[in-house]
């Protein structure tokens, strides 16, 4: 008879807990988002970063997927491999290498469950515990915890309108270095980063590149939004700049097609590629999916896609600067993307954060608090803002809300 199911839960499975989970990892994933009881009105959420709902391409999907399985349907219902199937993996080195100018092949790309799934196996392949992990601050959550993961430290390095900046990393790794650390490897979001919605220039990636080869530092170049741009010129890759040497370049489809498809990749030097391939124990992801997303690219329907979504964000970006500039501009600063699913606001000094926290989900408008996105517990005055799900009409409505949640703020600072 089994009598002790209750020390399991309360202290056995505490003792059975990994390093990683007791350490804390994740703890600052939703920081300041999280209300402690549910909001009085309901609330238009700004806060998920996923495609708009009424763009997914359902009907083609359908028909890309039935093709693939009229076609080859016992191959695509059969495990692929770690690397992935190889007629994606060609028609990325096609892409990819005309865009990049760059000379690829199948062999430079393992597919992956989207860029949280590569940047996993670049960080278990390449960190060691006790080793040091670089990310933007403020930076994505999930690449930050992706490095924490393995036990190692992570180190932000500041960025500004412009990207992180080259003489801050090049100092932090220098007075790593110095304190006896091992630094490994940079994780950055070049373009239309999250959360910020910058873009590095040029100068920039040309002088990180520079820093992380003469440091020995590998970058882990995440360029989910690379696609959803409105305005601007492509710039090159980080991984482009570099030679293919010293950096891994992670893509998905997730952002540009549909989050649920989870098809993304690693392209990095093939002698990369086999270490990557070194620590995948899951047969790869699904084969089916890889070959339904292949029959969609292969046809010229992403491209056209890619035309339909970028509008659609480009006239919510505008009707988002648009209300902000008329209810928001007293009590906070923004920039203007030039692509990407995200606005970023740096509160006036005399918004209380708190404040606005709280009138924010009594007047029912939704955000991510900027700690989220910070690694040391900072961030207290800025916010994101996502306009790529919710629906175009609620947006000045949205913004009116937080407008008046501004305004409540403004005065509980002024006491």
């Amino acid at each position: 008879m089994v009598t002790s199911a209750g020390n399991w839960e309360a202290e056995q499975l505490e003792k059975s807990l990994s390093r990683r989970v007791r350490g804390g990892f994740g703890a600052y994933w939703v920081a300041g988002s999280r209300p402690q009881e549910p909001p009085p009105v309901p609330p238009i959420a700004l806060t998920g970063g996923i495609p708009d709902a009424d763009t997914l391409p359902i009907q083609e999907l359908m028909e890309a997927s039935s093709s693939v399985l009229r076609r080859e349907g016992q191959d695509a219902l059969r495990y692929g491999g770690h690397q992935g199937h190889v007629g994606l993996r060609d028609w990325l080195a096609q892409e990819l290498g005309r865009r990049e100018g760059l000379s690829l092949t199948a062999d430079s790309f393992t597919i992956t469950n989207g860029i949280s799934g590569a940047l996993v196996n670049v960080c278990e392949t390449f960190l060691d515990e006790g080793d040091v992990g670089l990310a933007e601050s403020p930076t994505f959550p999930g690449g930050a915890g992706a490095m924490q993961n393995c036990l190692s430290q992570v180190v932000g390095v500041p960025l500004d309108e412009d990207g992180i900046i080259p003489e801050a990393l090049s100092e932090t790794i220098e007075r790593l270095k110095g304190e006896g650390r091992r630094v490994k490897l940079l994780y950055t979001t070049p373009n239309f980063q999250n959360p910020t919605g910058t873009t590095m220039t040029l100068e920039r990636r040309q002088a990180v590149v520079e820093v992380c080869q003469r440091h020995g530092v590998l970058i882990a170049e995440d360029d989910a939004y690379g696609d959803i741009r409105f305005e601007g010129e492509r710039l090159p890759s980080l991984f482009a700049l570099a030679g293919g040497k010293g950096a891994v370049y992670l893509g998905t489809f997730s952002k540009t097609m549909a989050t649920g498809l989870r098809v993304g990749w690693v392209l990095a030097d093939e002698l990369v590629i086999e270490a990557l391939l070194r620590t995948r124990f899951d047969l790869g992801t699904s084969p089916w999916l890889q070959r339904t997303v292949l029959e969609f690219v292969s046809t010229g329907l992403l491209e056209h896609h890619l035309a339909k979504v970028n509008e659609v964000y480009r006239s919510k970006r505008d009707a988002m600067l648009a209300a902000l500039d008329e209810r928001c501009g007293r009590y906070a600063s923004w920039g203007r993307p030039e692509g990407g699913y995200f606005l970023w606001l740096t509160l006036a000094e005399t918004v209380e954060p708190a404040a606005l926290a709280e009138a924010a989900r009594r007047l029912g408008v939704a955000y991510v608090g900027g700690p989220a996105f910070h690694l040391d517990g900072g961030g207290q005055r800025s916010i994101r803002l996502a306009y790529s799900f919710v629906r175009e009409q609620e947006i000045p409505e949205a913004i009116l809300r937080l407008g008046r949640a501004l305004e409540e703020a403004a005065r509980s600072g002024a006491k």
